[in-house]
C-alpha cells in the first residue's frame, strides 16, 4: 500500500460509493460490523437473529481478523486498498471549479466553494 493520506470527504465517498471495489471479505466484514452494532453485540436476541438468518454475522477468521483493530481502522485500510488499486477507475464527482469532491455521486453543487453545476 502507498498510505497516501486521503483527505476525510474523500475518504468518506470513496468507502460510501465505491463499493464495487470491495473485495467480498471486506463486504462481510461491513455487514458483521453492522448486524453487531445493532444487535449490541448480539445482546438484542431478536436483532441478533434477525441478522443470523441473513448470514450477516460472521464466523469466519478472515473477515473478523478486517475488524480486529475496530472499525476506522477497517474503513481506513478498505479505503487506502481502493485507492491504491483503483485511483484510475475510481468515478470521483470533482467540482468543475475548485476540484473537491462532491458530497455524494449525484450532487452538483460544491460543499467547499458553493458552485453549483446544474
Amino acid at each position: 500500500m502507498s498510505n497516501v493520506t486521503l483527505y476525510p470527504e474523500l475518504a468518506n465517498y470513496i468507502f460510501d460509493y465505491c463499493t464495487r471495489f470491495r473485495t467480498e471479505n471486506e463486504t462481510k466484514a461491513l455487514q458483521h460490523f453492522i448486524a453487531m452494532e445493532k444487535s449490541d453485540n448480539g445482546r438484542k436476541e431478536g436483532f441478533y437473529s434477525f441478522f443470523k438468518e441473513r448470514n450477516m454475522v460472521s464466523d469466519d477468521a478472515e473477515v473478523l481478523k478486517l475488524l480486529e483493530h475496530g472499525f476506522q481502522t477497517f474503513k481506513k485500510n478498505v479505503v487506502q486498498r481502493i485507492y491504491d488499486e483503483h485511483k484510475h477507475e475510481l468515478e470521483l464527482n470533482l467540482c468543475p471549479k475548485c476540484y473537491q469532491i462532491a458530497r455524494t455521486p449525484q450532487a452538483k453543487q460544491c460543499r467547499f466553494c458553493f458552485y453549483n453545476w446544474h
